[in-house]
């Protein structure tokens, strides 16, 4: 009797486990069966990040021997060559690049791709004019008189990496994230080797330059071989006329898009130059390896994340604004969770681990990382989603933020550094600043969604 009595207390406990198991492998069982389905943004973003993992896997790897190889100073002359390049790149293509995966036709596209292609070897022609006329100002402006005799990799960096952005964006178009992910291991192979041969040969900071250089033309060469594989006919649909009618459909985004882009690269690039300008080079290469070490979670998920992200945005702008709006929310929320927590880890134990790791000579770097844990923890979850003002058309307020964002961390580390502070305090500034900025970035794009999927609900 006891033992009746007490299967029928516990009846109820078991048949409920039972339920909630039930259900919880349900829900399992979904989840991998949507994130096989080659057409959801699970599986995409897991192509992707895939592929960027082992990317990154390379150039980690590969980390610990270039620090031997290269002084903190080389690495400075290279964070410089990066933020010049990336500054410039926003210019290249006049942000046409951004509007390819948007048209529903395939010609317009196919003209915007033209287009880009085009405006990036105006730009990179114009560019290699310049630096040949300023080729002694540019290394006393930057405090980096090594970069003089490698100033001619600037244009060929330019026109690599600006060809290499506007196919990705033909790529997120065709949703051939595979093929994209396949060019992110060929970009950090073709880097790396590149750098460790010339770092054998002690070339000094040219080892750096050129394997950036070699990397951007290796990835761009394996997306365009890519598409001719796959079709032979793409080209017919360029001309004039469909690279003309582009052009003026997408106005905006050249007009809006172009300031709000050098604004918002000034923003992430002006820093180490700023840094180059306020101390040494040395400073700039424990920088630049600390921040190449706290962004690679943003690299491995964010990058991916980023480009899915854009791809399903732009399709579901025209058709369902609330669900672009249940996006945002649910990609937001994902990225919260598994980003803060690595980057506040990394934060503790920084300096030791970067040490040991890297060599005592980069004790400082470790640092560096600390302070700027939070900012790059808004960062994670923020820049992935950055392009939605854009997506949108809302390149106004876009432009707005990024002046907004610009003005706030310049000043920030101009004001550290007039109070004539160790570089850690200029860090501080620029960490705390950036922080604020992103966090403020969130909050408008929510904001402007959440109307747009009002309205569309009406």
């Amino acid at each position: 009797m006891p033992c009746n009595v007490s299967q029928t207390l516990w009846q109820p406990f078991e048949d409920e486990l039972s339920g909630s198991l039930a259900i919880l492998v349900q829900r399992v069982r979904d989840t991998l069966l949507k994130l096989l389905d080659r057409s959801s943004f699970g599986h995409n973003v897991l192509v992707l990040g895939g592929g960027t993992a082992v990317a990154q896997a390379v150039v980690v790897l590969t980390s610990p021997i270039l620090s031997r190889l290269y002084t903190p100073a080389d690495f400075g002359v290279l964070t410089v060559y990066v933020s010049i390049v990336t500054i410039l790149s926003i210019v290249a293509s006049l942000r046409y690049e951004l509007a390819i995966p948007l048209p529903e036709r395939e010609d317009v596209a196919a003209g915007l791709l033209a287009l880009s292609i085009l405006c990036v070897a105006v730009v990179s022609t114009l560019v290699a004019l310049a630096t040949s006329v300023l080729r002694e100002q540019i290394p006393v402006w930057t405090n980096t008189p090594a970069f003089r005799p490698h100033l001619w990799t600037l244009s060929m960096g330019l026109a690599a990496t600006g060809v290499y952005q506007i196919l990705s964006y033909w790529a997120v178009r065709e949703k051939a994230f595979r093929r994209l992910a396949r060019t992110r291991l060929s970009q950090s192979l073709g880097t790396v080797l590149t750098q460790l041969l010339l770092g054998v040969a002690t070339v000094g900071p040219l080892g750096l330059l050129l394997g950036q250089v070699v990397g951007q033309i290796t990835a761009a060469c394996a997306l365009a071989t890519g598409r001719f594989r796959e079709s032979s006919q793409w080209p017919k649909k360029i001309g004039w006329t469909s690279m003309y009618s582009a052009a003026a459909r997408y106005r905006r985004f050249p007009l809006l898009s172009t300031g709000s882009g050098l604004l918002n690269s000034a923003g992430l690039q002006l820093p180490p130059l700023l840094l180059a300008t306020f101390f040494d080079t040395e400073v700039v290469g424990w920088f630049a390896l600390g921040r190449r070490v706290v962004t690679m979670p943003m690299i491995l998920v964010g990058q991916s994340v980023a480009q899915v992200y854009v791809g399903e945005a732009s399709r579901m702008v025209h058709k369902d604004a609330a669900a672009l709006y249940r996006l945002y929310l649910k990609t937001a929320g994902r990225l919260a969770l598994i980003g803060g927590l690595p980057i506040a880890l990394l934060g503790l134990v920084a300096p030791p681990l970067f040490a040991f790791v890297f060599g005592e000579p980069w004790r400082e770097a470790g640092r560096y990382v600390q302070v700027l844990a939070v900012m790059s923890a808004a960062q994670f979850v923020v820049v992935p989603l950055s392009n939605t003002l854009n997506v949108l058309e809302r390149q106004d307020l876009q432009l707005g933020w990024d002046a907004a964002r610009l003005v706030l961390v310049v000043g920030a580390m101009f004001l550290a550094n007039s109070r004539r502070l160790p570089p850690i305090w200029t860090i501080v500034a620029y960490g705390t600043s950036g922080a604020v900025a992103y966090i403020a970035l969130f909050v408008l794009s929510w904001a402007i969604l959440r109307q747009v999927a009002l309205q569309g609900a009406r």
